[in-house]
């Protein structure tokens, strides 16, 4: 039987109900199309820190260590030159800072450091490349396009019939929302990259309660800036949660393939219902 030829109700029940399981459709396609990668430890806090949150984790978990260190302090609003010496590259290149600098500051000096690392990763197996990302997004999207080719499709029938599509016209936009968060939200780690970093979390496991002075910078790398509320580095907590870098984790790996979330609810007169 032709779906266009549906009545109204009906093809918005089934609309609905397809849209639900794309979403798990989508998930599903997005772990068995990402690349396995080449398993391996990784212990490198600058490299833990870009494969967990990229560019900002980075930023967060070598500011971290360079304050727990003294190589720089911070007042809540910028930052200065300390009297501790920079131990790595990304430390160096936030040190070549004229004092004082700020935040947006620190982030523009370690990005050629986060563009080496990505490559470095790349070339390890634990992240994918451009082409390989877009690879798993364009599938994991394609039970979403499918549905707005079927949906837009009906749509143009019933507007050539003369038929209410309102209801209809609505499910395709917040469809369309869907397929484009869903494109945004495929992370670029491999399954490799997956595994290592969840590895060196349960390694670490007690650096989300205690971490040492020490220890600051890999925890901050691993669990965000969270692990340093209450303590003597929370003022810099404070400032990275109010712009909402504190509470990120952008690793993922739990959650980036199980699509984007929503709710559709109601049916009502459809487009291109049978005569």
């Amino acid at each position: 039987m032709n779906v266009l030829e549906w009545s109204g109700p009906a093809f918005l029940m089934a609309y609905v109900i397809a849209m639900v399981a794309s979403v798990s459709i989508s998930a599903i396609l997005s772990r068995l199309a990402r690349p396995s990668g080449r398993s391996q430890p990784l212990a490198d806090p600058d490299s833990l820190a870009y494969l967990a949150g990229k560019n900002d984790r980075l930023a967060d978990g070598v500011t971290t260590r360079m304050l727990a260190s003294g190589a720089i302090s911070f007042d809540g609003t910028a930052f200065t030159r300390g009297t501790g010496e920079a131990s790595a590259a990304s430390e160096r290149a936030v040190l070549a800072l004229p004092s004082p600098f700020r935040w947006k500051d620190i982030q523009a000096a370690l990005k050629p450091e986060g563009a080496a690392i990505e490559r470095r990763l790349e070339a390890g197996g634990l992240l994918l490349d451009a082409g390989e990302r877009r690879r798993v997004a364009m599938i994991s999207v394609a039970p979403l396009v499918l549905l707005l080719i079927a949906g837009g499709t009906k749509l143009l029938v019933g507007l050539s019939r003369g038929k209410p599509i309102l209801f209809l016209a609505i499910l395709l936009v917040i469809t369309l929302v869907w397929a484009f968060g869903r494109w945004a939200s495929v992370d670029n780690q491999t399954r490799a990259g997956r595994t290592a970093l969840k590895e060196a979390r349960q390694k670490h496991d007690r650096l989300k309660r205690a971490p040492t002075t020490g220890e600051t910078g890999l925890a901050v790398a691993l669990f965000g800036t969270t692990v340093l509320a209450g303590s003597a580095l929370a003022d810099f907590h404070r400032s990275r949660s109010s712009d909402g870098g504190g509470w990120s984790d952008s690793s993922s790996s739990s959650s980036s393939d199980s699509g984007c979330g929503g709710s559709s609810s109601g049916c009502g007169g459809c487009g291109g219902g049978g005569d």
